[in-house]
């Protein structure tokens, strides 16, 4: 999009009231604010944006306003899975708008790592990486990643609960459950914050899969999240409804660059490459190493023979 015809971000503190949907109509991805529409108009809905516009006058909320409804950036009709979060991390740089996640760069929190150790468990092959951004997972396996409530006060956590986030997020569990009536999605529903908002979304279990446990949480993930077996059965699941399944080893340290690499090879295919000093020299050291083994080869050989015409003369 022409970064010029696109509407300048308003602050939420110069905000009028006609326009406290600006941020709404530029960051939320186009299937998300259709279907919201009317929860957006909501006189609770207002009540939350002048809320927010109050806050910013006197303290730093999280996640930056042009990141809040990044979670909306995987297509509405896209999503096979949906994981429930609480509120952003209250860090400094560590909230960019989807549950759980934290940009490169940033310490990998303990929830997170948790969710890596269970990732491990169920997929031996799974190389815990050392970042915790899980943009390229959501957008690769149409996963949600979705906190209940979308803002918070730096270093404050909860501080924006109950303000109205809960009512809005709530419908969209609802909105995203009806578009997938027919084939369903999983839901997973990871403590009690995350039950609490499924229940209220009112969330048919025989037309969607929901997986529930323990949070991830240091706190409580040794008494009910480990050995869950839910991404092996999210995969399953989704899988059979859908004919692809969800790819979880996306996020694997060994695999984050791959695609970059493939396209990088493909481009240089059946092309001349220019040599540097340093390849002329690794080749230079292969060839003395082939040399070398033909050389240890060609003595080993007449150490062979020579031992077999003593062994012959002796006899």
């Amino acid at each position: 999009m022409d970064q010029s015809k696109k509407r300048k971000l308003p602050t939420m503190e110069n905000s009028k009231s006609d326009d406290l949907l600006a941020l709404e109509y530029n960051c939320l991805g186009p299937g998300w604010y259709y279907a919201l529409q009317k929860e957006l108009k909501s006189p609770s809905f207002k009540k939350l944006k002048e809320f927010l516009r109050e806050e910013e006058k006197k303290y730093t909320i999280y996640p930056p306003k042009e990141q809040i409804y990044s979670w909306s950036r995987s297509p509405i009709d896209d999503i096979r899975c949906c994981i429930i979060g609480q509120d952003p991390y209250h860090g400094e740089g560590q909230a960019h708008g989807l549950a759980f996640s934290v940009k490169h760069g940033v310490r990998v929190p303990p929830s997170l790592l948790n969710i890596y150790k269970e990732l491990k468990i169920e997929y031996p092959d799974f190389q815990i990486p050392k970042h915790g951004n899980l943009e390229r997972l959501c957008l690769e396996n149409g996963i949600l990643l979705l906190n209940s409530t979308l803002t918070v006060r730096k270093d404050t956590a909860g501080s924006h609960g109950n303000k109205g986030w809960e009512q809005f997020t709530t419908r969209v569990l609802q909105v995203l459950a009806e578009r997938h009536a027919e084939k369903g999605i999983v839901f997973f529903c990871w403590g009690n914050w995350a039950k609490k908002m499924l229940d209220g979304a009112k969330i048919d279990k025989k037309k969607h899969l929901i997986l529930s446990s323990t949070h991830p949480s240091p706190l409580s993930a040794s008494r009910g999240f480990f050995n869950t077996g839910h991404f092996k059965k999210a995969d399953a699941w989704v899988k059979e409804r859908y004919g692809k399944g969800i790819d979880w080893m996306v996020q694997s340290a060994d695999r984050v660059d791959k695609p970059k690499l493939e396209e990088k090879e493909a481009e240089n295919i059946d092309k001349p490459s220019k040599k540097t000093k340093v390849d002329e020299k690794v080749e230079e050291t292969v060839r003395e190493d082939k040399e070398d083994e033909k050389s240890d080869a060609v003595i080993e050989k007449d150490a062979i023979e020579e031992k077999d015409v003593q062994s012959m003369k002796s006899n």
